[in-house]
């Protein structure tokens, strides 16, 4: 059976500012990862997307609306859908000039973080995002310092193939977004996950065929120190937080 180490130099309890410290900048931004290094964070969680001109996005959501409306809340959305898009198209938003390239993230910071790719794909295809995502971590050296996400199965098993030694991790939630057979870490069987990724409310309710895999467990998002501490207390491996310079500040997990 496949298994992988899971950051195995990197000191635990692992800690990842989710989408950087976005409370203070804009989300998924250069800035935003910028900010947590800065506070000694040492670890990003960050979304990619894979554009229509193959370009692989930092962003989150699926379309643009949202942050159009947080940015620019007086002007009408163009909502684009960011894998529909193009970068040029992506970048002549209001905000298009703070969306960085994976690739551009890399040569900002290299080494000095670990980071969590989280893999934004809805398709049981191999759309080429998995491949492209292994190949530019390849390209800047930075396979000892990945691990890669998603509440997608199927796009970790094309992650896989394209790399096996790099840790995958699967993520759900109770949320009616994602499909009802997914809702309970059944996504972890599927791709064969190195380490689970469950919503902070479902860990006490981690199925027993997770709980006898004895797999890394890694909640999000958890702001609350208490919580922290609680979770790390009982096991969990690492924190996934909007405010992680406030965890690592009242040593919630360190």
């Amino acid at each position: 059976m496949h298994k992988s180490a899971l950051l195995p130099e990197v000191p635990r309890p692992l800690l990842f500012a989710h989408r950087g410290l976005h409370r203070r900048f804009l989300e998924n931004t250069i800035n935003a990862f910028q900010a947590a290094i800065d506070e000694g964070v040492p670890g990003i969680e960050l979304d990619v997307h894979l554009a229509s001109d193959g370009n692989l996005i930092v962003f989150h959501d699926d379309t643009t609306g949202r942050i159009e409306r947080r940015v620019c809340p007086d002007e009408p959305a163009r909502d684009l859908s960011v894998e529909d898009s193009t970068l040029a198209a992506l970048r002549s938003l209001p905000f298009g000039a703070q969306i960085p390239l994976l690739d551009e993230l890399f040569e900002a910071f290299g080494d000095r973080v670990y980071y969590d790719i989280e893999l934004k794909s809805r398709s049981a295809s191999d759309t080429g995002l998995a491949s492209n995502v292994a190949a530019t971590i390849g390209a800047h050296g930075l396979e000892k310092s990945c691990v890669v996400s998603s509440f997608n199965p199927f796009v970790l098993r094309h992650f896989r193939k394209a790399e096996p030694k790099i840790p995958i991790g699967i993520i759900w939630s109770h949320s009616h977004e994602l499909y009802w057979f997914l809702r309970h870490g059944e996504g972890a069987l599927i791709a064969n996950a190195d380490f689970l990724k469950p919503e902070a409310d479902l860990v006490s309710r981690l199925p027993v065929y997770l709980r006898l895999s004895s797999k890394p467990v890694i909640p999000w998002t958890v702001n609350d120190p208490a919580t922290a501490k609680d979770l790390v207390a009982r096991g969990a491996c690492g924190i996934i937080s909007d405010q992680a310079d406030v965890l690592l500040q009242g040593a919630a997990v360190s």
